[in-house]
């Protein structure tokens, strides 16, 4: 099933008050939050620099911050360089979850017939261009060098321009379709139809579409992490902006969508924040956890 129409029919279940009926407020353990269109516009590394100290502050009540993204490793811990050895990382829409050393500690590495199948068409769409994802490093076409450019110098990726896409010996977690103008609408006119009973297709912006396993995603790799911690949902809080966030908002009671999010988004949230633009994230986290 893709991401595509899946959230249409989500029932939407209240959840209980912030407040305990005591009047206490419950103990969050765990703040994940989204980044490019939750932290930072997307593609650039315009991080409001006062979130290193909210994230050292939150280490010091021991809450875990973990950052969920499709990004990559490398390019998460560049962004959150001077508090990187102090958060939790889940790059690659849950394709990986990494330790504050940069250690795996899990990885849901896609089908190689899959990968050859679903890069082939991707070849077929026009304008648009494959990304592989792997362990370390992002890799591109040879002559796809708009692409790799952007990646290296405003995403910050460790990224690769091969020869052949399709001999690439890596684990692969992800395929990102980049497109210029409008990866969702170009990949619905036909590659959609074709793919949704077989991927995972999530729209993540204007410029990409991400094509994963089933059981891959931003709700799988914040599961883990959960569990990995010891923490529940009623612990858990959670930011996000785009259709992929969507299943990681469902893993916890307290979640919230930025003012600036989809509205698909809006809708799953148990809450809304200020926009993106507006510093929502840093926001709710002073008030509600650091208050």
């Amino acid at each position: 099933m893709s991401v595509f129409g899946k959230y249409d029919r989500i029932q939407i279940v209240v959840m209980r008050d912030m407040y305990s009926s005591k009047g206490g407020y419950k103990m969050i353990k765990l703040v994940a939050s989204d980044v490019d269109g939750t932290l930072v516009a997307d593609g650039t590394f315009d991080l409001n620099p006062e979130m290193y100290e909210i994230i050292r502050k939150l280490k010091k009540k021991n809450i875990v911050f973990a950052a969920a993204s499709g990004r990559q490793y490398a390019s998460l811990r560049r962004l959150f360089a001077p508090v990187a050895s102090d958060i939790f990382y889940i790059p690659d829409n849950g394709g990986f979850v990494r330790g504050s050393n940069g250690e795996t500690l899990m990885k849901q590495s896609m089908d190689k017939e899959l990968i050859l199948s679903i890069v082939s068409d991707i070849l077929k769409i026009k304008d648009a261009e494959p990304m592989l994802c792997g362990r370390d490093y992002a890799y591109v076409r040879e002559g796809a060098d708009e692409l790799f450019c952007w990646m290296r110098d405003s995403y910050h990726y460790d990224i690769k321009q091969v020869p052949d896409v399709f001999s690439i010996d890596d684990d692969i977690v992800k395929i990102s379709i980049y497109h210029p103008t409008d990866a969702e609408g170009n990949v619905k006119k036909w590659f959609f139809d074709k793919w949704r009973e077989r991927a995972l297709l999530a729209p993540a912006g204007i410029h990409w579409v991400d094509c994963m396993r089933f059981d891959v995603g931003k709700d799988g790799g914040l599961s883990f992490l959960m569990k990995h911690l010891g923490v529940s949902s009623d612990e858990v809080m959670v930011f996000g902006d785009n259709i992929n966030d969507i299943g990681m908002l469902q893993c916890a009671k307290e979640s919230y969508a930025v003012g600036s999010a989809r509205e698909e988004v809006k809708r799953t949230a148990k809450y809304i924040a200020d926009t993106m633009q507006n510093q929502g994230v840093l926001k709710v986290i002073k008030e509600k956890l650091l208050a």
